[in-house]
């Protein structure tokens, strides 16, 4: 297939990029071509915060798989989330109908539901509690609003963890694993289905083959929480966690709720089932954290 992969330098998109060399033409749109470049691929630079120049894209693709985003957006002024992950959004997506792609794969985020006592299903309503995950609801938007007789996959993903990840994973077992106290709630709150990059990149690969549009909760089949996360990282290490309690209202909005996905259409639609356990890939991230304490996280 020929696949135009954008945030190919982010946590999801280099291991999907690895992936998707093996056997694909891939075009990979990175903000800035990195040092050491994967052969047999065509890198191309565009900062997607500027206007989208279709003039160094390909004029025929089979997929599109939209993993750029700008996700840490305490750090940027909002316009410039706005423009990254929305606007551009609607520019690829305007570009793909002219292209006559087969799919366009658009990753998105379980925060779009903010946060729940139930698991979520597709079918929930929006309600984001922080400006990234609005941002990523009103791509959705512009996916489901967008011309083109393609197929449009809207992917949620919930807690994508490996060493690298955005996301605060590696960060509660380093601290597990360095006796540093743990923040957990009084309440044990949030539980959450977290999903190992090996498995995220799977399911997202196996998206290509679906022949309709679909919106995926992509998951985890089993839940936990920070404390039992921390607990596991600290006793594969040989030592006792150190936690410590506060108050449900000392922690962002999103983590006073549980943050479980509904993974039975991901199950159904893809025939899919995560292959790497939670406790195996703890192990992993508490071997791959060992080995890389002066480069941090």
């Amino acid at each position: 297939m020929k696949i135009l992969l954008t945030g190919a330098n982010g946590f999801i998109g280099r291991h999907l990029l690895e992936r998707l060399a093996e056997t694909d033409e891939i075009y990979a749109l990175v903000r800035q071509a990195p040092h050491q470049p994967l052969p047999g691929i065509a890198y191309i630079a565009q900062d997607l915060s500027q206007p989208l120049d279709t003039g160094r894209l390909p004029s025929q693709l089979d997929a599109i798989i939209h993993q750029a985003a700008l996700i840490d957006t305490e750090q940027f002024d909002e316009s410039l989330a706005f423009r990254v992950n929305v606007e551009a959004t609607w520019s690829l997506l305007r570009y793909a109908a002219k292209t006559d792609v087969r799919s366009f794969v658009h990753a998105s985020t379980g925060g779009v539901y903010g946060s729940s006592n139930r698991p979520f299903v597709e079918s929930d309503p929006f309600n984001p509690m922080d400006f990234y995950s609005l941002t990523k609801a009103q791509a959705e938007l512009a996916v489901q609003a967008a011309p083109g007789d393609f197929h449009k996959v809207v992917l949620r993903y919930f807690f994508p963890y490996g060493l690298g990840t955005p996301n605060p994973i590696p960060r509660w077992v380093q601290r597990a694993l360095s006796g540093e106290p743990l923040q957990v709630l009084q309440s044990g709150k949030p539980a959450f289905n977290p999903l190992h990059i090996s498995d995220a990149v799977e399911a997202t690969l196996r998206t290509l083959r679906l022949q309709q549009s679909a919106t995926l909760n992509i998951a985890g089949t089993e839940i936990t929480t920070i404390q039992s996360i921390g607990e596991m990282a600290a006793q594969m290490a040989g030592r006792q966690a150190t936690l410590e309690l506060i108050p449900d209202g000392a922690a962002i909005p999103y983590y006073r709720a549980n943050l479980v996905a509904d993974i039975a259409r991901m199950q159904q639609l893809l025939a899919f089932v995560p292959a790497i356990t939670l406790k195996q890939g703890i192990a992993q991230l508490v071997d791959q954290l060992a080995q890389l304490p002066a480069r941090g996280l």
